[in-house]
């Protein structure tokens, strides 16, 4: 991950697109798949047939936290969940914006944790 890259995924910025919020969405995908390749689990709808593979379901793995936005009936569900050795303790339904919120958040320290830790393997072998 690229120290330069910051993660502003505001709900002002969802706000915005939610007249495309499919095409916001693709983009969110493909910045976070792209940044943390290991962490992120897209899941597609399936048809027999289509050309055409929407998002059903995002997962970013932080541990412990695993942020889910999973469509359900027709509209987007944020959640965020407990997980332990891939284990699913608890989930909460969040808020759009404290959803977003939370996965700056977590996106931030991860890299920042990262990033320490790249330099003091760095500075040990120079």
């Amino acid at each position: 991950m690229s120290e330069d890259v910051t993660f502003d995924l505001g709900a002002a910025t969802w706000r915005h697109a939610h007249d495309d919020e499919e095409s916001y969405l693709e983009a969110l995908v493909e910045r976070l798949t792209r940044s943390l390749p290991s962490l992120v689990t897209v899941h597609r709808e399936s048809h027999l047939f289509s050309k055409a593979h929407p998002l059903d379901r995002i997962e970013v793995h932080l541990d412990p936290d695993t942020y889910l936005l999973v469509k359900e009936h027709g509209r987007w569900v944020p959640r965020k969940a407990k997980t332990v050795r891939g284990i699913i303790l608890s989930t909460q339904e969040l808020s759009l914006t404290e959803w977003l919120d939370g996965l700056s958040q977590a996106i931030t320290a991860y890299a920042q944790v990262h990033r320490e830790a790249r330099q003091a393997l760095e500075d040990f072998l120079l």
